[in-house]
């Protein structure tokens, strides 16, 4: 199936692309996470956790741990904006979160 070869690597995309803006840091990024009460070193660390889960989702031995990391992340996600009351926003860290879910099904071999 090709979705098992494609939604890892899309996933990566996201997560390259997420990880990269949270590194750079531009204002509006910095702003947001100071809002939620979170430091600069927080915000610099999901950035790396991004990028350390973009790159072991491509790697087949190593996808299991980039579907974990990946999940905690999205969860974390999840969480503050939740918390921040900002329900619109949800939607996409779930369609991640559930994309990330049919991978790490399909690498355990529960559906091929």
């Amino acid at each position: 199936m090709i979705s098992s070869h494609l939604l890892p690597i899309l996933l990566s995309a996201v997560l390259i692309w997420a990880g990269g803006l949270n590194l750079a840091g531009p204002d509006f990024i910095r702003e947001e996470f100071a809002k939620w009460g979170y430091s600069d070193g927080l915000r610099m660390s999901v950035g790396l956790a991004e990028w350390a889960a973009a790159i072991a989702l491509i790697v087949v031995p190593f996808r299991m741990l980039g579907c974990a990391l990946a999940a905690i992340i999205l969860l974390g996600v999840i969480v503050t904006f939740a918390r921040d009351r900002s329900l619109m926003r949800l939607e996409y860290p779930l369609v991640l979160l559930a994309i990330d879910m049919m991978i790490a099904v399909q690498t355990l071999g529960l559906i091929s």
